[in-house]
């Protein structure tokens, strides 16, 4: 029991996790934010060179023709991939919670629409990199159809013009799962006599989604949009993977980037600016998902 004498016994409990806490995760972002003003080769922090804001002037201002292109080409794949993610993810998932609720067998179909957030995601991309290869299912599903017009000779991260195609594939495959599962929650979460009451007073199936349903499920939508938001712009291992930001930078998004600028040229300053700018962009997205979909929440 906690007594005005021992009441600082659950703070020792916690100060391990908060040293933890002060000591590497503070220190990293303090470190990489005082980084991002330097020119640095990652070898001896000696021969680094301040270099002010010209790090951020190189790919934000066009300093640096080649790094500024490259830049805005990986944060319009990120805006791509965002956006395509959220239009499909969210009425998919809306439509396929509807039908769980209505279903006998609704444990069964959360298991295994679940099943892909369990599995371990380097393993999936590369099963997803195999299916895309020139000899895989993709390809082979649509030659046995007679639809090769559908096909792509060099398998779909192989092409410039359809591997950001196969990335975003599997963004929507992998948000499915976790925004279904909320959709689900939220619907069965939602009070049957609002829809007993909207009944009596003659009110459509339509009209009750709109103005029951869908205001309810405003809060969960506003976070699934959050997720996918921070999970576009946070993308890294699974394009790694996949295409490595290739071919010709047809796939580049920031995380990829920003690893080929720290650990292939060898420029920790100029990466670690570029992550900063990321993360704004992020949190500036997050605070425009949260003004629309603004509400009582």
């Amino acid at each position: 029991m906690i007594t005005s004498k021992n009441k600082w016994v659950p703070y020792l409990f916690l100060l391990p996790g908060i040293l933890l806490f002060l000591g590497v995760g503070l220190y990293s972002v303090g470190f990489s934010i005082f980084l991002s003003f330097f020119n640095w080769s990652g070898i001896d922090f000696s021969t680094a060179r301040f270099e002010g804001l010209n790090n951020f002037s190189q790919f934000l201002l066009g300093n640096d023709p080649i790094m500024t292109q490259n830049f805005y080409n990986a944060v319009l794949h990120n805006f791509l991939i965002a956006i395509i993610q959220i239009i499909v993810v969210v009425p998919v998932s809306l439509v396929l919670a509807f039908v769980l609720q209505n279903t006998n067998i609704a444990s069964l179909y959360r298991t295994i629409y679940f099943l892909p957030m369990i599995v371990s995601g380097v393993a999936m991309f590369y099963v997803w990199k195999g299916l895309f290869e020139p000899s895989g299912a993709y390809n082979a599903l649509f030659h046995s159809l007679g639809l090769d017009f559908l096909t792509v000779p060099n398998g779909m991260l192989g092409s410039s013009s359809t591997a950001l195609i196969g990335v975003i594939i599997t963004f929507i495959w992998s948000g499915l799962p976790g925004t279904l599962i909320l959709y689900y929650a939220g619907l069965t979460s939602i009070d049957p006599s609002l829809y007993e009451a909207a009944s009596v007073d003659g009110a459509t199936k339509a009209r009750m989604i709109w103005k029951i349903t869908w205001p309810m499920l405003k809060p969960i939508t506003l976070i699934a949009v959050v997720q996918m938001i921070n999970g576009a712009f946070q993308a890294f291992e699974n394009i790694f993977i996949m295409t490595g930001g290739g071919p010709a930078g047809s796939s580049e998004v920031i995380g990829t980037l920003v690893y080929r600028t720290a650990f292939l040229d060898n420029n920790y300053g100029l990466a670690s600016a570029i992550g900063w700018v990321s993360f704004l962009i992020t949190g500036i997205l997050a605070i425009f998902s949260f003004r629309s979909f603004k509400t009582d929440i």
